[in-house]
């Protein structure tokens, strides 16, 4: 009998560590004094539902036995969708941090949110690294500098002038010959709660001409003398078969019969003139 009780507590203790590692944590984050929304993925109907912030009730309801009810320092500020489950908190403050749990239909969700409060991310600045960075230089970095780490977590993007958002990672690295078109460079920080974008830094490594790359130029210069040259070689060698042609035609007509029987010729002889041709009925 006694061997038979402690197979149940075993069993019990398993499903428990069972049903611990099967619970989902989804990390939900507001901003102190906003308002922090749970959204569950429940897509049957709902009975009954019970709302817990750690050991905390807040609120719960079951269809057609307890009406809609708020506990304790949520009554104010809390609002449950009955149909959905949803739970919207307003006036968060930091006491509203932790885990937060529901039972839906008397049953346990393992659909759990652990809510974290930050801050809004401040207006970022960008700065060059290192700090002497200029246009002497080959490369340099620029870093999209936050001023405090309780925004995190933080996504970065970077604009070159007045392009678009591009998403990267806090630092990038410019170079004197990849960016000397780029006029300035602007950075944006984006948390859960916030977005704000820095002021644009001048790019030390900007040109209005910027001197071109030795090798695109060369490369350049070589198509140009390979296309002159093919197009020289091609003019001659038409021009060649033109003068060809014109020497056998004129050869053909060095020796040539008059209309008076005569022969003249190109080389030697004159050419008859208008008065030495007989008019029609003279003949």
């Amino acid at each position: 009998m006694e061997k038979q009780g402690d197979f149940w507590l075993l069993a019990v203790v398993l499903l428990a560590v069972v049903n611990i590692s099967a619970a989902e944590d989804k990390a939900v984050y507001f901003k102190v004094g906003g308002e922090l929304g749970l959204r569950p993925t429940f897509s049957g109907r709902i009975t009954s539902i019970l709302w817990k912030l750690k050991a905390d009730l807040m609120a719960e309801w079951v269809e057609g036995v307890v009406p809609l009810v708020y506990y304790g320092r949520f009554k104010t500020r809390t609002t449950l969708n009955t149909t959905s489950g949803h739970l919207v908190l307003k006036d968060t403050t930091k006491d509203d941090e932790g885990l937060y749990t529901m039972e839906i239909n008397n049953v346990v969700q393992n659909e759990r949110f652990l809510a974290k409060a930050i801050e809004e991310v401040p207006a970022p600045t960008v700065e060059l690294q290192p700090l002497i960075c200029n246009a002497d230089m080959e490369s340099c970095e620029l870093t999209c500098h936050l001023p405090t780490k309780e925004a995190e977590p933080i996504t970065y993007s970077w604009k070159e002038g007045d392009g678009e958002w591009e998403q990267k990672k806090k630092d990038i690295e410019i170079t004197k010959t990849e960016t000397a078109r780029v006029k300035t460079y602007s950075c944006k920080m984006t948390n859960p709660v916030s977005e704000k974008e820095s002021k644009p830094k001048d790019n030390p490594f900007f040109q209005d001409d910027p001197v071109p790359n030795h090798g695109v130029v060369v490369g350049v210069l070589i198509a140009l003398v390979v296309a002159f040259v093919v197009t020289v070689a091609g003019c001659g060698f038409w021009k060649k078969k033109e003068i060809k042609g014109w020497y056998i035609k004129k050869r053909g007509n060095n020796v040539s019969e008059t209309d008076n029987g005569h022969i003249a010729s190109s080389s030697g002889g004159a050419s008859p003139t208008p008065e030495d041709v007989p008019l029609k009925g003279e003949a």
